[in-house]
């Protein structure tokens, strides 16, 4: 049986289970649906938000802590669903799950269903160039494990934020979707047994949801401790103290052990807002564990709209509580729409992008409230029809899936046959690059200062191909595949191979934290100590490009007695400074090939403006300055290209559509720098050697 059918089968038993509770619930007891009092003000909470979380993934940059809005839908889940529950308990002295069950399958199911199935159809169309594991993500979305999926796949949320939309998956969102869903499977269940234990017992329901709240609140630093950033983010024990947080206030309101106090609206909202503001993207509360302390400015906000107010008549205002009514729409399309709109495709940046993706986000959202949301909702269906809609509707998104590949290549990929072209053959002859004839204008002048051109340098008769072998990263690879390209039409000038792998630098050794589970250093070990050698050997290269963008300044460590390393402690210049010499000096000394070092472009700021490592100049200019030191040690065999400065000089290094998420080339974009400057610049770099 098949990883689908498992699926289906199991989503048809569990509804089938469902159903059943409920008939054996209506039979057992009267009939009763929680009902608690409609609070608009809550609608405006939802707008806010959802608001924050749109700015956050628009890149508006003083919004970098928006991604809190998700912690705030966490607490103000809690309180909902636990008013409902704290009603029901207190008339029947019960809970139906089953009931439970079916009424958020018919709120929640409708539109991840028409969602996801968009998704799948877009993606069997390649419509998410640069998005890897689509399959994955849709079944993880599906069966409501989207976060474990994640967390057990090593990916970070950190490096998901630090690319652009066009480097996300269109259903990076649905880890906190799952956490909710979660959440509601547990809760109705715990929450019954709470309440009957505490009754036994003749304690209060809020001592004990107060217990609960605390242990999970606790458990977030020690899950971040332990298994690290990641797990503190997308683990749903280390994230179940802010959705407690909101079941808590519920319960202190139920049974009447608090009241609202005139500050604590504005004082919540206010820190709120903050949050947005000032929590950094990349670091901070978020990954170490601190989000049930921050989230009890929710709580606070929760709270203090239990009482009039101008904080409650604000958010009461009809075009919050219009947002906070499909906010939940909102935030379930708004992120397929804005990884799909990309600058590229619509001709828009900035400001005008964001505001048509939220135009389209919303559009979508209010057809999907009015055409598929409210009238499943509202319909009075049986627990049967329920569950068979249900299974259905899983078996049709099952279907779609399975027309989706299993993982979709990087945008920045050539074909195969420009790859078989462009290839230095194995064991290349040992024929010496002679250059047979030049032209006036063959005379280059020093590779740092060569201007940006529409026109590539005119390049001398060579008695063969150039054998060129780019090594490095990610960037390497996009950068490369566009000189694949390049000589696959000029099979005459050029041939490239590439020895890559995504997160390789040339920093040895240590521990870099933000990998997580990601085994860079694993794949980075095996590329330089046994693939390079060997393509050195076979390949007999004229260059070897060395190009890594931002691997080698990332914060490292060694040693627990040394801590953590940046660029700007000596022991880590030391470190650098060696190894850049060590594998420089290992291609001289096992090759005849000519080192070219590349000045990697800046990342695209428009992209990127995060607090991060990464973007830190002082950190690149060290890294260069090293580059440098190498090249002039051996000015015969190794030199320096400044990619960066021709980037910039031309124009590109800021063309949103050339590199989409900030950092890769597009293979058109790669492909024009190739040809216009950086190919003809390595067959120069060829001929200096061989002369």
């Amino acid at each position: 049986m098949d990883t689908h059918t498992v699926v289906c089968v199991a989503w048809a038993g569990v509804m089938a289970d469902i159903n059943r509770a409920v008939e054996n619930e209506v039979a057992d007891a009267a009939p009763y649906r929680a009902r608690i009092a409609y609070q608009p003000a809550l609608d405006g909470v939802r707008a806010i938000a959802v608001t924050m979380v749109l700015l956050f993934h628009g890149g508006v940059s003083w919004m970098n802590g928006g991604y809190f809005g998700v912690s705030v839908f966490f607490t103000l889940s809690g309180f909902l669903i636990t008013s409902l529950l704290c009603s029901e308990f207190s008339s029947t002295q019960r809970v139906a799950p089953g009931a439970f069950y079916v009424r958020r399958a018919k709120r929640l199911l409708p539109a991840s269903v028409v969602c996801l199935s968009v998704v799948s159809v877009m993606a069997s169309a390649n419509a998410w160039t640069a998005a890897n594991h689509v399959r994955r993500d849709l079944l993880g979305s599906l069966g409501q494990v989207a976060n474990w999926v994640r967390l057990f796949a090593g990916e970070s949320y950190v490096d998901a934020q630090s690319a652009s939309a066009g480097f996300r998956s269109p259903l990076d969102h649905y880890w906190s979707l799952a956490i909710e869903e979660q959440f509601y499977w547990i809760w109705p269940l715990a929450f019954w047994g709470l309440a009957r234990s505490a009754r036994r017992r003749g304690v209060s329901l809020t001592s004990v949801v107060c217990v609960c709240t605390a242990v999970f609140a606790a458990c977030a630093p020690l899950i971040a401790a332990v298994w690290g950033s990641d797990a503190a983010y997308w683990a749903t024990p280390a994230r179940a103290g802010e959705i407690l947080l909101g079941a808590l206030v519920s319960v202190l309101l139920s049974e009447g052990r608090v009241r609202a106090a005139r500050w604590m609206a504005p004082l919540g909202l206010a820190l709120v807002l903050a949050f947005g503001f000032v929590l950094p993207a990349a670091s901070g509360p978020a990954y170490s564990g601190g989000f049930p302390v921050l989230a009890l400015a929710s709580a606070m906000l929760l709270l203090g709209l239990q009482r009039e107010g101008f904080v409650r008549s604000l958010l009461s205002w009809r075009p919050f509580v219009s947002l906070g009514r499909i906010s939940y729409g909102v935030y379930l399309y708004h992120l397929p729409v804005f990884v799909f709109m990309t600058s590229q495709r619509i001709a828009l940046d900035g400001w005008a992008l964001l505001a048509s993706r939220c135009a389209v986000t919303l559009a979508i959202a209010i057809t999907s409230y009015q055409l598929i949301e409210q009238p499943i909702r509202r319909a009075t269906w049986a627990g049967v029809r329920t569950a068979v809609t249900a299974a259905a509707a899983s078996l049709a998104v099952v279907a779609l899936v399975a027309a989706v590949p299993a993982a979709a290549g990087s945008y920045w990929g050539v074909s195969a046959s420009s790859r078989l072209i462009a290839a230095i053959p194995i064991d290349a002859p040992s024929t010496p690059l002679v250059v047979q004839s030049t032209t006036a204008d063959t005379e280059a002048a020093s590779p740092a200062s060569t201007p940006a051109t529409s026109t590539p340098a005119a390049l001398p008769q060579l008695s063969r191909p150039v054998r060129i072998l780019v090594v490095g990263d990610s960037i390497a690879e996009a950068t490369g595949q566009g000189l694949v390209a390049w000589a696959a039409a000029n099979p005459t000038v050029a041939q490239v191979s590439l020895a890559v792998s995504a997160g390789c630098g040339f920093v040895r050794g240590g521990t870099v934290a933000t990998d997580g589970k990601v085994p860079f250093k694993r794949d980075c070990d095996e590329l330089l100590d046994y693939a390079l050698p060997k393509d050195l050997a076979e390949l007999r290269p004229d260059v070897v490009v060395m190009l890594v963008w931002a691997r080698d300044q990332a914060p490292r460590q060694w040693s627990e007695s040394e801590g953590e390393l940046t660029p700007h402690d000596n022991a880590f210049l030391v470190r650098l400074s060696r190894d850049y010499e060590a594998i420089t000096r290992e291609i001289v000394a096992t090759s005849d090939a000519r080192v070219v070092w590349i000045r990697p472009p800046k990342g695209d700021s428009w992209w990127l403006d995060l607090d991060s490592p990464f973007s830190d100049e002082s950190a690149h200019e060290i890294v260069e300055g090293v580059m440098h030191r190498v090249a002039e040690a051996n000015t015969r065999r190794v030199e320096v290209l400044d990619l960066r400065t021709w980037m910039e000089s031309d124009g590109v290094a800021l063309d949103h559509a050339a590199r989409p998420d900030g950092l890769h080339f597009t293979i058109g974009a790669a492909t024009d720098v190739a040809t216009r400057w950086l190919g003809p610049q390595l067959v120069l770099a060829a001929t200096r050697f061989s002369e």
